[in-house]
C-alpha cells in the first residue's frame, strides 16, 4: 500500500503530537500531509492492487 493525500495528492507526511504542530485538526495525533497539513486517514491509503491496475492501464494506452 501507499499513502497519498486525498486533498492535494502529496505522498509525503509527518507524524504529530497533539498541540505541537499547526494542522487542520489540532487534537489529531498521528500522520498529517506534509504539503497541506490534512490529517491522514484511511481515505488516503491506496492498496497496491489499485496501483498495479492503474500502472497497467497506462502501459496499454
Amino acid at each position: 500500500m501507499t499513502i497519498r493525500c486525498s486533498r492535494c495528492g502529496c505522498a509525503k507526511f509527518f507524524y504529530t503530537v497533539p498541540g505541537k504542530e499547526k494542522v487542520d485538526d489540532p487534537d489529531h495525533h498521528g500522520a498529517c500531509c506534509a504539503a497541506c497539513g490534512k490529517p491522514i486517514s484511511l481515505r488516503d491509503v491506496i492498496p497496491l492492487s489499485s496501483l498495479h491496475s492503474a500502472s497497467a492501464a497506462r502501459h496499454v494506452e
